[in-house]
């Protein structure tokens, strides 16, 4: 009979990170306005909004491209308010090291974050200006990871396996397409033809439900527009509308187990004024995240009780998976119109409220995220229109629990921004939407490698009597004279325990027979 031929081969899957970078691409384009578009004077507000990539990742590269929209409020020549819609292009590289235990077939889950930052403008000629952007990205990535076990040189019947289970986090990325949305603002016909200067909407997902491959989003648009009555020299003013909406995100894997959250984008806004009437089309991009737990089982330890063994073990980091939120919260600040840089006797015609990247921290199971908005305000004293910048903290505080976070993805958007003035101070109202996604980690010893060789030699005695140390088990016990668990268990008389491996199985054993 062949005892030692059989070979098992296992191991656990479990999705790890890939890779984690960040990285600064900086972007420089010229723009030349149509002949029919008013002559430029000031530039007073560059935005940038980067549209999602597309996405090939390959062998040890990952290529992500892109549109970038900028949109362009400026002072003409004939002292008016007007606005522009540009596009670029971006494109970077990042490597993508994956080791040999990763599995290329089983996919990659990819979230890209983009930022942009110091967003400038500059005049070139009367219809001629450029623009320089420094996009900051952040791409992280997970794999399947097989963790394999081998075990060989020994019957199944004899082994004694010790099983180990965690929590393993699957994180799972979905982007929508284009989902379009109408609005229809009826008009004071009394007070004259309007002309939109400008148009700029803001996305609020304030609730996601994660189901069979799908994240539902339901949220609103904040859109704003900035009017102005035809051949009427008065300050120009602000519209608002909120246009709820309703989108079924594709996010492979989702399920009902999920947690979830949801990040939203207007890729385009087309305004068209009709009698007493203003058309608003609206086209809105989601990218959702999801996450949940899956219960996994590992071998601890292993022996035989017919064989001596050799065996390799490994430590491991296994992502879990804690919280999605998405939240809101309002920011009010007053500010001296010195500390703000304005000049007395100035109006206010716009302000725009860009949040930074918050930072995460945990405290008495809290999450604190906290950052500043910056704060862009458009004046005119009349006859001239002028720009000035001035910043206000932000926190946002939620129930985290006290799991300790390891990674966080955090963001902040401005929803709407509203501004009022004294002749001395200046206030400012924001409403800050915040999605946050938070996940833990530990560490499991699990084995790697197990060879079992000779027979054991056995003794003539027919029990032996062993005296446990304190922090003896019965898992430790038993491999040290390798019996099997159900064997002295049985012998002694020796109730069902949580865990082979804990203190409780021995509590109260003086001694035992083996």
């Amino acid at each position: 009979m062949e005892n030692y031929i059989k070979e098992e081969r296992g191991g656990v899957r479990i999705q790890s990170p890939v890779c984690d970078r960040q990285s600064a691409l900086e972007l420089s384009s010229d723009f030349s306005l149509p002949d029919y578009q008013p002559e430029i004077k000031r530039l007073l507000r560059v935005q940038a909004t980067p549209l999602p990539p597309e996405r090939y990742i390959g062998a040890g590269n990952a290529d992500f491209t892109g549109t970038i929209c900028y949109t362009v409020l400026y002072a003409g020549n004939d002292g008016e308010l007007y606005s522009t819609k540009e596009t670029g292009e971006y494109h970077f590289s990042i490597p993508v090291e994956m080791t040999s235990d990763f599995e290329w077939n089983e996919g990659i889950t990819c979230d890209c974050e983009l930022t942009p930052e110091h967003t400038v403008g500059r005049v070139i000629a009367p219809r001629k200006f450029s623009v320089k952007c420094r996009l900051r990205s952040r791409v992280r990535m997970w794999g399947t990871r097989f963790l394999e076990e081998t075990v060989s040189g020994a019957e199944k019947s004899a082994i004694q396996r010790l099983c180990g289970h965690c929590d393993s986090a699957e994180i799972l990325v979905g982007t929508g397409e284009p989902l379009s949305l109408a609005d229809e603002i009826l008009c004071d016909a009394k007070a004259g033809d309007l002309r939109v200067i400008s148009a700029q909407g803001q996305v609020f997902v304030g609730e996601t439900v994660a189901g069979s491959g799908i994240v539902c989003c339901r949220g609103e648009v904040s859109l704003k527009l900035l009017v102005q009555t035809e051949g009427n020299k008065s300050v120009p003013q602000t519209m608002w509308r909120r246009i709820p909406f309703v989108q079924d995100v594709p996010t492979d894997g989702a399920a009902v187990n999920c947690d979830s959250c949801a990040t939203g984008i207007c890729s385009d806004i087309q305004v068209t004024v009709e009698e007493n009437r203003i058309l608003c089309e609206v086209s809105v991009c989601l990218q959702t995240q999801a996450q949940h737990n899956r219960h996994v089982s590992f071998t601890r330890d292993i022996y035989s009780t017919e064989s001596d063994c050799e065996t390799k073990y490994s430590t491991v980091s296994v992502a879990r998976a804690i919280k999605c939120i998405s939240g809101n919260v309002s920011v009010n600040a007053t500010k001296s119109l010195e500390d703000a840089g304005i000049r007395s006797g100035l109006n206010i015609v716009d302000i725009y409220a860009i949040p930074s990247t918050p930072s995460a921290e945990q405290e008495g199971g809290k999450y604190i995220l906290s950052g500043h908005c910056r704060c862009q305000v458009i004046l005119t004293d009349g006859e001239e229109y002028s720009a000035q910048e001035f910043e206000i903290p932000y926190r946002y505080e939620c129930d985290g629990g006290e799991i300790p976070v390891k990674d966080w993805r955090v963001s902040a958007e401005a929803i709407s921004c509203r501004a009022r003035a004294d002749a001395e101070r200046i206030g400012v109202d924001v409403e800050l939407a915040v999605v946050l996604a938070t996940r833990g980690e530990s560490e499991i010893r699990m084995l790697r490698e197990a060879h079992f060789g000779e027979a054991l030699s056995r003794h003539g005695s027919v029990y032996t009597v062993c005296y446990p140390a304190s922090n003896d088990t019965l898992w430790s016990v038993a491999k040290r004279y390798h019996r099997s668990i159900d064997s002295v268990s049985s012998i002694n008389g020796l109730s069902d325990a949580p865990r082979a491996d804990s203190i409780e199985s021995l509590a109260g054993v003086k001694y035992l027979l083996v």
